[in-house]
């Protein structure tokens, strides 16, 4: 189940919505999957949606060389990319924060990596990490 928006919808967004949609899936998940990671990397990296994709999480490029989402929901490490710049993660068993000049934000899941997505794109759709 998708919950992406086309690309002329995209267009006039700044991202913000897209990120709010991506969270909502996050927060639905009840697995790690590679669609859900396909989706957390079209929010972080709107320009993906002009590539063909190939399968979930994966897209061709015009040389044929293939763009492949990180394991975002499955891997704890590939989840902190998604941490704004000047931000940091705090944890507490499945509890994550990710804190920042401009406030925290929380992220709960019973998967680990969905938690810390959770709050850093929380902290990216509240534009945490750009000079205010």
């Amino acid at each position: 189940m998708s919950m992406l928006r086309s690309p002329s919808a995209l267009a006039g967004d700044s991202g913000g919505a897209q990120l709010a949609v991506t969270i909502a899936a996050c927060q639905l998940a009840i697995t790690p999957s590679r669609a859900l990671d396909g989706e957390i990397a079209l929010a972080v990296f709107p320009a993906l949606i002009e590539l063909p994709r190939v399968e979930a999480g994966i897209w061709s490029q015009a040389d044929g060389t293939r763009v492949r989402a990180l394991r975002y929901s499955e891997v704890r490490s590939a989840a902190a990319t998604l941490v704004p710049p000047g931000c940091w993660i705090e944890e507490d068993g499945a509890h994550v924060i990710v804190a920042g000049a401009q406030g925290t934000w929380a992220g709960d899941h019973a998967h680990h990596a969905i938690s810390l997505c959770i709050a850093a794109l929380s902290a990216r759709a509240a534009g945490a990490g750009h000079a205010h």
